[in-house]
């Protein structure tokens, strides 16, 4: 203790301002302990890793974007019938999962549960051209939309979660182009197709456009100075395909199929807010082929004929 410790001390005992010092130099040390607690506790918050321990930092900017290395959790062999994978959509009332293939009405659908088993009788068809496909927790159906004026749908289902057949809730073109593939946003009620370097939505009724969202493609601020255009987002995205992953600030996915990453962005700013690394060994599509439920990203295989899961 220094002299002039001691001297302060003797001076606030002799006007007997001792014990109210002492509480409030405790205050003060109490007060900055929890602040410092408090903010860690916030931070483990907003930031959400899917694999903690694979996880690195990259200067972005104004905004710290975390990078993350998924890894190989499952896969599903799909047989003959369609070269393109629509979409795969779990069900969490019935824990099953519902492989679909784009391109025809008579083109698979496998269903399958968390164990890799199939559970869907052979021959087992979309019954309907498929682009997008979702599962509604409202309804608890699974919906989706179809090629051109196909319009949207849903699957009405026997008691063991299997289709019995193909309700149409909506004739014509409700999406932005024919070839569209859309995601539920089940925070906002909404259907969000891509187009271009835009999301546009719709009510689930299928009856407007309600708003478009400008996505800052490979952008995590307008601090970074990244700017995608149209033909380096054609030469290296996926064009065709969203997800939806309902991670806070995180909610829009792409793929970045030359780095071979799912980039989610936040729908609120179109800014990317995390980067995941697919270990995929195989070529990615640029059309369809990539999809995501239940927490896994799932990645289309057209050689093997196998839709691979990561996480």
């Amino acid at each position: 203790m220094s002299n002039q410790t001691v001297v302060l001390l003797k001076q606030l005992k002799k006007e007997r301002l001792i014990l109210p010092f002492l509480l409030l130099a405790l205050f003060a040390n109490t007060k900055s302990s929890a602040q410092k607690k408090r903010a860690a506790a916030v931070n483990s918050i907003i930031i959400s890793f899917p694999d903690q321990k694979n996880k690195e930092s990259v200067d972005a900017g104004s905004k710290e974007l975390r990078v993350v290395s998924a890894e190989f959790v499952m896969q599903i062999k799909i047989p003959e019938g369609g070269a393109n994978g629509a979409s795969v959509v779990y069900n969490p009332k019935e824990k099953l999962y519902y492989a679909a293939q784009a391109g025809n009405q008579v083109f698979p659908l496998i269903i399958f549960d968390k164990s890799g088993n199939i559970v869907s009788k052979e021959g087992q068809e979309t019954l309907v051209d498929v682009r997008g496909l979702w599962y509604n927790p409202k309804s608890k159906r699974i919906e989706g939309n179809g090629y051109d004026y196909a319009g949207w749908f849903y699957y009405d289902l026997d008691k063991n979660g299997l289709p019995e057949k193909m309700v149409s809730t909506k004739e014509g073109m409700y999406q932005p182009d024919k070839n569209s593939a859309g995601v539920l946003n089940t925070e906002d009620d909404e259907v969000l197709f891509l187009d271009g370097m835009n999301v546009v939505c719709y009510k689930t009724d299928g009856t407007d456009k309600r708003k478009v969202i400008q996505i800052h493609i490979g952008s995590s601020s307008a601090n970074d100075g990244t700017q995608t255009t149209a033909d380096d987002f054609d030469k290296n995205y996926n064009v065709r395909s969203i997800i939806y992953t309902g991670i806070k600030g995180a909610q829009i996915g792409f793929f970045n199929v030359t780095k071979k990453q799912v980039e989610l962005y936040d729908i609120k700013t179109g800014y990317l807010s995390q980067v995941i690394k697919i270990p995929a060994s195989f070529s990615i599509e640029t059309f369809f082929n990539f999809s995501y439920s239940n927490g896994i990203y799932w990645l289309f295989d057209k050689q093997s004929r196998k839709w691979m899961g990561y996480k």
